[in-house]
């Protein structure tokens, strides 16, 4: 009984802090992410406030522009980024001159450990959520609201006065 009480408080609290995302991804790296051989993304910069089980929508970047499923943030860590590349190189699915490219001229940056991803029955486009959400694509991310949730979890968009 206090397993589970201690269990459903601690749950509670992780949903307080908790802030789902989009994030932008290119489409070759979201496409491995959502079929789960890609379960580190990497960033130059990142809030280091995200909690953990917060979700993360995967908007797959132009010419896909779309969301194309999502994932639940494990863990954000925040290293050198001599460090990311020796931990999480093959969980990142990137080549080393692409790795080099992207961290060019910093010294840290971020490893946000994914699991438990899920592909999206029907992809959202970027033009359905403009409309029913003034959804503008993210250059890197984006906080949501529940309202994301929603969509994923109907598995449709319902925008009143569509046609």
């Amino acid at each position: 009984m206090k397993a589970k009480t201690r269990q459903k408080r601690r749950t509670t609290t992780l949903g307080l802090f908790r802030r789902d995302l989009v994030v932008s991804v290119r489409p070759i790296y979201a496409a491995k992410i959502i079929d789960g051989s890609k379960t580190v993304e990497l960033r130059r910069r990142f809030p280091d406030s995200v909690a953990a089980g917060s979700l993360a929508l995967i908007y797959s970047s132009s010419p896909v522009q779309a969301i194309i499923g999502y994932a639940r943030i494990k863990e954000v860590r925040r290293l050198p980024v001599r460090q990311i590349w020796q931990h999480f190189r093959e969980a990142a699915c990137i080549e080393k001159v692409d790795f080099e490219q992207y961290f060019a001229g910093l010294k840290q940056g971020y490893a946000i450990l994914l699991e438990k991803p899920r592909r999206a029955r029907k992809q959202v486009k970027a033009t359905d959520l403009q409309q029913e959400f003034g959804f503008t694509p993210p250059q890197s991310f984006r906080y949501v609201g529940e309202e994301y949730e929603a969509i994923l979890r109907d598995e449709r968009l319902q925008i009143p006065n569509r046609y």
